[in-house]
């Protein structure tokens, strides 16, 4: 159990800075906030799906996915969500997922943001 801990953590610590080196080259190469997370969010998507088939032993499942993926981008998480409903056909279910993420996480932000434009 502690092991499973110590992998994600390291995993997690990890992405993080993969996440950060990221930001750091955008910046280095003037592109604007908006590119580098969606290649951020594109890149650990496609890691996500690619270390789910490819990771055997579960520490290494763990390193990789909750950890490495989660620490660059919790989108790879929700990526691969989205992909085993529909490969379980629950198309439906997929879709209110998708798009009421998508839908629910945007306005929070929004109301976060407005929140704390007020709390200031």
């Amino acid at each position: 159990m502690i092991r499973n801990f110590l992998a994600v953590g390291l995993g997690g610590a990890v992405g993080a800075m993969l996440r950060y080196g990221m930001t750091l080259l955008g910046t280095a190469l003037h592109c604007s906030s908006n590119i580098s997370t969606f290649i951020v969010n594109i890149t650990g998507s496609f890691a996500m799906g690619l270390l789910v088939c490819g990771c055997a032993q579960k520490s290494w499942l763990l390193f990789a996915t909750v950890g490495l993926c989660g620490g660059f981008t919790t989108f790879s998480t929700f990526s691969m969500q989205s992909v085993t409903l529909l490969q379980q056909g629950k198309w439906g279910g997929a879709a209110l997922y998708v798009f009421g993420t998508l839908a629910v996480c945007v306005l929070m932000a929004w109301l976060g943001f407005t929140l704390g434009q007020k709390l200031r």
